[in-house]
């Protein structure tokens, strides 16, 4: 069992080993041995279903195929990506046209020439034009070889089931290069365009996200809100802008890195208290928007004041120092008349009132 193992992991390194070129990617390499491996063991066994109807000289070209398969794949090893690419397809031209002759049209070894072009589109992220002319180069000698020969009389004349065994193993060894490529190419293009879908997707929540705290952002805010009002929720909806009370003493006195620490606690406060569709966002600075779709101003007020006690009775340590801090709300219902500028105004001027009328309130 460990022999086999051991085996299994040699095969498996010699097929994944890198090459010695640098800044080449192995991938393709890759494909091109495990085609070079998989056209090998087709053409053994055709080799054993025709054994019997070779010649001499038929017998001496299946050793040079063979050993020109193991010289391509030393090549491997050694060789650029895409001169590999196009040796081995220049092997498998000379491999289809010899079988052709060998053994006529009808077993099917015409069909190598489409991997072969799958294989010649993923050599390399350029070169877009050469590809489309190698393409349609393949397809010519489809076309040509069709009618050279798909009357003409073989070199050897095989047995029907014979034919139709060779039909089979070609067809299977086709499907399975086609399988092999598209594996490879298509696992990691799917694995990249995850990778960007996550990408992007971090990049938007980053756009509509403040840093600092997690909250959203203004600029997620006015999205929220616009969202809110295309999707028709006039019935009830309240904002409020608010304000912490004296944080430039707290900067002063402690600096701006126990500032940040209390505008975290802050957010994860409001994250804490604010759910079912409700959605706090840090305005900027030390203020913070908080929405309540779907609550008149009554509703939100009884959030409010439950938010304003925690706060209240929230203690920020730093440094060996016991930091409190009040806020100041200023609470508005939207005025659907109007647009959404007036009611976040409104609601800054209730609050910058509460601000000048002793602070730690809830003015609505």
């Amino acid at each position: 069992m460990n022999g086999i193992l051991n085996l299994k992991n040699k095969i498996v390194g010699l097929i994944t080993k890198d090459t010695t070129v640098e800044s080449e990617s192995v991938k393709i390499l890759i494909v091109v041995r495990v085609l070079l491996l998989s056209v090998m063991a087709c053409f053994f066994a055709n080799l054993i279903i025709t054994w019997e109807v070779l010649d001499t000289k038929g017998y001496g070209f299946c050793l040079l195929f063979f050993l020109g398969s193991l010289g391509l794949m030393l090549l491997t090893y050694r060789v650029r990506v895409r001169l590999m690419a196009y040796i081995f397809t220049a092997g498998m031209l000379l491999f289809i046209w010899f079988n052709l002759i060998w053994f006529g049209w009808w077993i099917g070894v015409q069909h190598f020439l489409i991997p072969i072009l799958v294989m010649l589109f993923f050599v390399g992220y350029d070169r877009y034009v050469l590809k489309m002319w190698l393409a349609a180069a393949l397809c010519l000698l489809r076309i040509l070889l069709y009618f050279r020969f798909h009357t003409a009389q073989s070199l050897y004349e095989i047995p029907g089931s014979r034919e139709d065994a060779l039909q089979i193993i070609n067809t299977i060894t086709i499907f399975w290069c086609l399988t092999v490529i598209s594996y490879v190419f298509g696992k990691t293009s799917r694995e990249m365009e995850g990778k960007l879908v996550k990408y992007n997707e971090k990049l938007e929540k980053e756009a509509l996200t403040d840093n600092l705290t997690g909250l959203a952002n203004r600029r997620r805010a006015m999205d929220y809100i616009q969202q809110l009002l295309q999707e028709g929720h006039t019935d009830s909806f309240s904002l409020c802008i608010c304000d912490i009370d004296f944080f430039k003493k707290v900067n002063d006195t402690w600096g701006h890195d126990c500032g940040d620490i209390v505008l975290k606690r802050l957010g994860a406060l409001f994250r804490e208290e604010m759910k079912n569709g409700n959605m706090p966002c840090r305005w900027g600075g030390e203020e913070f928007l908080l929405l309540f779709p779907g609550s008149n101003g009554d509703e939100a007020r009884v959030i409010l004041m439950k938010i304003r006690d925690r706060i209240k009775d929230m203690v920020v340590e730093y440094e060996g120092d016991e930091i409190r801090i009040t806020m100041t709300f200023g609470l508005t219902e939207f005025d659907f008349t109007k647009d959404v500028e007036y009611s976040i105004a409104e609601a800054d001027e209730k609050l910058y009132y509460g601000k000048n009328h002793g602070r730690n309130q809830i003015v609505f």
